[in-house]
């Protein structure tokens, strides 16, 4: 079966990679991420798609992908729940993202 990705409207900010992007597939929601246009020192992730292991599953040419040793998913990294409209969309002097927190 194949499932496409349907943009969600939720958008967090992570202060060392840049806009998140999220994505539900069929009834999963947020069931993947993506940073479209991540900062330059990680210029490489953009546009990769990352997904959520508790939620789906994901095949490559037939195999099932699993986690590698040692390696796990955080659910509440620094991107988690920062709020979009906080963060400045200039970049600071240094190539360091800008962002201020409202109130």
């Amino acid at each position: 079966m194949r499932s496409t990705l349907t943009p969600a409207k939720l958008q967090t900010f992570c202060p060392y990679k840049g806009l998140c992007s999220y994505y539900s597939i069929d009834d999963a929601r947020l069931a993947a991420w993506s940073y479209p246009d991540a900062y330059p020192e990680v210029r490489r992730i953009s546009n990769l798609v990352s997904f959520e292991p508790d939620i789906v599953s994901v095949h490559l040419d037939g195999t099932q992908l699993h986690l590698e040793r040692g390696q796990t998913v955080v659910p509440h990294g620094p991107d988690r729940n920062l709020d979009v409209s906080e963060v400045v969309h200039e970049r600071a002097p240094g190539g360091g993202p800008a962002a201020a927190a409202s109130g």
